[in-house]
């Protein structure tokens, strides 16, 4: 039985790109519908602009993808992953974290407000066996409703995914590891004994400076 866990943010984490809009951008090209995905990025900046939560921004991107069968979005995940596969794609410094917490027999986990279909190939390319993501609803037909469920693994979200996860395994997140990148990452680095700040230049890396966490 593993006695701990290192959790990881993915996007501006372990991969350079924001993978859901990244991903968002190819699956309407694939599927001829540039219109909606100029639309959809219009209505985003502008809800940005306004201070909308992230919380909400995130339930918002669901929502364009209801009716969209699920199985249709795992292969578009590995298709979308295929296409932006190369070096330049992965966080080194992250990666070798990640890595070293494998060789020392560590449990690592995904941690992100993204979907499985889209994860789940970077996961795979990496050897990470548990992802806790954005939970789809489905209908009995195996497509996507537009909503989601709980906990929704953003901000707070992401600290009471980890803190479930580490009561399943029977593992004390003081014992555990957590990477992330950004200010609303705060919450699930706190939940654990060792946080680590990724990225040197950010307002996440000055708090963490203050905090004495390490920044890689």
């Amino acid at each position: 039985m593993q006695k701990s866990a290192a959790f990881f943010d993915v996007d501006d984490t372990l991969i350079t790109i924001k993978s859901m809009f990244d991903f968002y951008d190819f699956w309407c090209r694939e599927n001829n519908e540039h219109d909606r995905l100029e639309s959809y990025m219009m209505h985003f900046r502008a809800e940005v602009k306004k201070g909308t939560p992230r919380e909400q921004l995130n339930r918002e991107y669901y929502r364009q993808l209801a009716g969209v069968s699920y199985n249709k979005l795992e292969e578009a995940g590995e298709k979308w992953f295929r296409i932006k596969f190369c070096p330049g794609l992965f966080i080194d410094n992250a990666v070798t974290a990640l890595k070293k917490r494998q060789t020392e027999n560590m449990l690592t986990v995904f941690i992100s407000g993204s979907m499985r279909p889209i994860l789940l190939p970077v996961a795979e390319y990496l050897g990470v066996k548990d992802i806790l993501c954005t939970p789809l609803e489905l209908t009995d037909a195996g497509t996507l409703t537009g909503e989601i469920g709980t906990p929704q693994t953003i901000g707070d979200g992401k600290m009471e995914a980890l803190i479930q996860f580490c009561n399943q395994k029977e593992i004390s997140p003081a014992d555990c590891y957590a990477y992330g990148d950004d200010l609303s990452d705060i919450p699930m680095l706190e939940s654990v004994g060792h946080p680590v700040c990724v990225g040197k230049y950010t307002e996440l890396a000055r708090h963490a400076v203050r905090q004495r966490w390490p920044v890689i």
